[in-house]
């Protein structure tokens, strides 16, 4: 229950609505949960609800069936979401499937904030947490999408949200444009959890921690790949592009909980010693290992592509598989920015490589246009905001510096 006005505040809650369609949206709702702890430890209590698939059947086969596209055919995906997008539709006033359990969760836990981080539980969400709460409750919307266009699905923009947050100035003006009134709108790029918040390596630290670290070699153009939890793992394909550059190249390979692709990438490695790679399953490092990266290749990912950028690691984006909807959004961003590449296919990953290291002046151009596209926002601002607006007497002060990397003797 809320503590009356002449009683000390109690503790306030705050409900997170998110899914595990891909892996990007429950990152993000950690990362809010984390930042949320760390800075206000005794003010609120957190709640992460991945409610699309708890709530009903449905939804658990929908977020399975959507996993299941983008691991083994992400073409299809383009189907998928249109049907989405429609059947969606029916949560405009109310949630229909899984509301039953959705209002009785709010109902029980009664949340002071119901922050949604998923593009389906937006329209309808908010206004059963005023059916059942009253007016009082906050609700708020982070979009961790790049661009707008197709792939940005309407149901991010419910306008009658009390605050909609957004990574781009190109998804603000979509959101506006879909009824979010502009004055509820605020752009947050660096919505990244704490470890990624950290600064760059000097050359000379670059060049160590890859050599000591590693075991790679300290001087060459190294290309880093890792995959999300659902995503399909096409390390091999560009493994063997990068034989014929093997002098010159060498590669970082993360493959997250995929236990057989890491199997495969470390045989693989056994049987063509000519190229140096380095292998890890799933990893706490990787901003240590962006930051010995010279590029990362990478489907559209939101948040692989927000880490690349605070990590001031130049992306290379492929289509093997083909591209998502919402792939497409973080496409456009950085090709209309100049800022990143494009690859079909391991041969032109081939190409594009050989072609930078010809012609160096090429990759440093393209790094320095990325590297103007860092912002320099940071999570807390976000969280000091949000106490505010629960009546929390904000501990904001003068941004801390960044914590090194890692230590490397």
């Amino acid at each position: 229950m809320n503590a009356s006005p002449d009683r000390p505040l109690a503790r306030r809650r705050i409900l997170l609505l998110s899914s595990s369609t891909g892996s990007g949206h429950d990152r993000r709702a950690e990362a809010f949960k984390a930042w949320i702890e760390e800075l206000y430890p005794d003010q609120f209590e957190v709640r992460q609800e991945q409610i699309i698939e708890n709530s009903c059947h449905l939804g658990a086969f929908g977020v399975w069936l959507y996993n299941q596209i983008q691991k083994y055919s992400p073409i299809c995906h383009n189907f998928y979401w249109e049907i989405v997008e429609l059947f969606t539709a029916t949560h405009s006033q109310s949630v229909s499937y899984g509301g039953r359990y959705y209002r009785k969760l709010l109902a029980d836990y009664r949340p002071h904030l119901v922050l949604s981080l998923h593009d389906c539980t937006n329209r309808g969400y908010f206004q059963d947490a005023r059916r059942v709460l009253g007016d009082t409750v906050r609700t708020m919307t982070y979009c961790g999408e790049w661009s707008g266009g197709r792939g940005f699905s309407i149901n991010w923009a419910e306008p009658t949200v009390d605050r909609f947050v957004c990574r781009t100035r190109m998804t603000q003006h979509r959101a506006v444009e879909l009824g979010v009134p502009h004055a509820k709108t605020r752009v947050l790029t660096n919505f990244l959890p704490d470890p990624a918040m950290v600064e760059d390596f000097t050359p000379a630290e670059q060049h160590l921690y890859r050599e000591q670290e590693l075991n790679l070699d300290p001087d060459r153009f190294t290309v880093f790949m890792s995959t999300g939890s659902q995503g399909a793992a096409h390390h091999l394909r560009f493994l063997r592009s990068l034989r014929p550059l093997a002098d010159r190249v060498q590669a970082i390979i993360v493959c997250g909980r995929n236990e057989r692709a890491c199997e495969q990438v470390r045989a693989w490695k056994l049987r063509h010693p000519e190229l140096k790679v380095h292998v890890e399953g799933f990893s706490r490092r990787v901003p240590a290992l962006m930051r010995a990266s010279d590029c990362v290749v990478t489907r559209g990912g939101a948040n692989t592509a927000a880490e690349a950028l605070q990590a001031g690691c130049p992306i290379v984006l492929h289509t093997l598989g083909g591209l998502m909807p919402q792939e497409r959004l973080t496409v456009h961003y950085f090709q209309s920015q100049a800022a990143g590449e494009l690859v079909h296919n391991e041969r032109e990953l081939e190409q594009l490589l050989e072609r930078w290291l010809n012609h160096p002046e090429e990759y440093h151009r393209l790094r320095q246009r990325f590297h103007q596209l860092r912002a320099e926002d940071r999570p807390e601002e976000l969280i000091h905001e949000i106490a505010e607006d629960l009546g929390v007497a904000s501990r904001w002060s003068a941004p801390r510096k960044p914590e090194p990397v890692a230590a490397v003797s």
